[in-house]
Parts: C-alpha cells; sequence; structure tokens
C-alpha cells in the first residue's frame, strides 16, 4: 500500500471486489466531512469536465439514505442513490449504492486512517458478481476515480490551506485610553465594545480598508502579554509622508521617514508602548542587492 501523495491505489479483492487508496493533505476530520456533507461533495465530486451535481441529499446516519444526481451542459443526466448501513466519525462510512440504469447495487465501505495531518482514503467496493465488477473496469472506473482524487486534492488544498489573518490582541492597560487613540486619532472602525455576561471587555476595531482587526484587550483570559510589549505591527499606506503628517496633525508622535532599501517606514507607539509602523512599499522598488532570499 502506498502512501505517496498523487497516487491513486487500484486492486482487485477476491473474486468480485475492488480496494482503492489515496492519501490526501488534510486532516482526517474535513477529509470524512467533504466526503459525506452537501456543502463540501457538490464542490469537487463533479464528474468530467461540463457536469455539475445539483442535486446532493444525505441523511447520514445508519438507515438515512442519500441521493446524488449531476447534468451537463446538453442536460444529461446520471443519478447515485444508496442508504447508510454504518456512520462512524471520522472513521468510516458503509453504505449501499446503485447508479441509475442497469447496473447491479454495491456494498461501499470508506474508511479514514489518521497520517498525522494526512489521511489515507480506502474504499472497498463489493460487486455483486465478477461479471458486474468486469463491466464497472470497462466502464473506465479506474480512471474516473482518479481524476475525481485529483479534483479533491484541489478542493481540499482550497479549504485547508486558505487561512486568513483576522485579529491581533494589543494588550493595554486602559481600554478607555486605548480606545480614544485608536478611534479618535488614528480613525479604526469600532466593531465591537461589549461585555459579555459582566465578563471581560471586547473591544475590537478595525483601520481603514484593512481586512484584519485589532482587540484591545486587558485581563482577557489566555491572553497575557504586559501591556506595551506588543513590538513592529505594519500599516500599509500608499504615500507614507502624507499618512505621517495625518498622524501629526492628529497628536500622533510620529518619527522621521525612514528609508530601508526602498521600503519607507515611520514609527509611532500607542498611549501603552506598544509599537507601530506606517509602511510604504513604492512600485518596482525591489529587494537589495545582497539580500539572502533575492
Amino acid at each position: 500500500m502506498s502512501d505517496e501523495l498523487g497516487v491513486t491505489g487500484f486492486e482487485l479483492d477476491g473474486e468480485a471486489g475492488v480496494r482503492i487508496t489515496r492519501v490526501v493533505a488534510a486532516p482526517r476530520g474535513l477529509v470524512f466531512d467533504v466526503h459525506t456533507s452537501p456543502k463540501h461533495l457538490p464542490n469537487w465530486m463533479v464528474g468530467p469536465p461540463g457536469w455539475a451535481m445539483p442535486v446532493c441529499e444525505i441523511d447520514l446516519r445508519p438507515g438515512g439514505a442519500f441521493r446524488y444526481v449531476w447534468r451537463d451542459a446538453d442536460g444529461g443526466e446520471l443519478s447515485i442513490g444508496g442508504t447508510f448501513e454504518e456512520v462512524v466519525r471520522p472513521e468510516r462510512v458503509v453504505s449501499t449504492e446503485a447508479w441509475s440504469g442497469d447496473w447491479p447495487a454495491t456494498r461501499n465501505t470508506v474508511t479514514f486512517d489518521d497520517l498525522g495531518g494526512r489521511t489515507r482514503i480506502t474504499t472497498h467496493i463489493a460487486y455483486a458478481s465478477p461479471a458486474a465488477r468486469e463491466a464497472a473496469l470497462a466502464s473506465g472506473m479506474r480512471e474516473g476515480m482518479d481524476a475525481g482524487y485529483a479534483q479533491l486534492d484541489a478542493y481540499l488544498a482550497g479549504q485547508y490551506f486558505t487561512m486568513r489573518l483576522e485579529l491581533v490582541p494589543v494588550p493595554v492597560k486602559d481600554v478607555d485610553a486605548a480606545l480614544a487613540f485608536y478611534a479618535g486619532k488614528l480613525g479604526f472602525h469600532v466593531d465591537h465594545d461589549v461585555q459579555p455576561g459582566g465578563g471581560p471587555r471586547v473591544t475590537q476595531l478595525t483601520p481603514p480598508g484593512s481586512a484584519c482587526s485589532i482587540l484591545l484587550y486587558k485581563d482577557l483570559p489566555g491572553l497575557d502579554l504586559p501591556p506595551g510589549t506588543l513590538r513592529g505591527l505594519h500599516l500599509v499606506v500608499g504615500d507614507v509622508r502624507r499618512a505621517r503628517e495625518a498622524l501629526l496633525d492628529s497628536g500622533v508622535d510620529a518619527g522621521e521617514v525612514q528609508d530601508m532599501g526602498g521600503i519607507l517606514y515611520v514609527p509611532f507607539a500607542d498611549p501603552d508602548g506598544n509599537t507601530w509602523l506606517l509602511q510604504e512599499i513604492p512600485p518596482n522598488s525591489g529587494r537589495p542587492d545582497d539580500d539572502p532570499l533575492g
């Protein structure tokens, strides 16, 4: 059994069985979900180019039924239906399965083995007879499974490796004083300023035009940096000199413009001593010739 990524293992098992294996670069829980949820399946189990899965109905429990329908651009249609016999999340799914048309039903067992951040998917298909297995093999089943797994790899890459930085905690001594600085002087938008259940105060702000926000905190469980110890948060601007002038006009003690090999910075700090940098990267600035990453 190969655990190499991107390789589909395919072998006959007994007189009327087929075993297919594939290792994917995603954790087992996610791989189980993308095989068993209508939220995921229509995004990768779409069949050949030009086909889509407009119907995906799943009742994921022993005795529950499922039904998938594929359609092409010309209105052609294929469907699969079956019943779940066993569901053990995130380890195993056993089900019956029957294609539309004259194809006989199969009994499928899909197992998901944890390989430490990767997952081995093993699909065992038990056909009604050797002749039924031969007919399935002659239909291009092996090539179809391999193409389907390639689509799964692409979908998992988008699900698992897309990461968005959304919130940076900023430790402060006095949330009101910090709020006056960030909202009043820097112009950050106040998204939330609440105290749920009378507990710690949650104050979230977002810089103008930013997809990432900050959280002003004091005495929040799990966040224990002393106030003023956060260093070098970057605010990217189009014109660092004009941005500096705006800060000075607002009463912020902004430093001088610093040219670091074509990239411009202006340092400043909040009332607690957490430090920030305005950053401007001019077009075609490039890297210094001695940059070890060049």
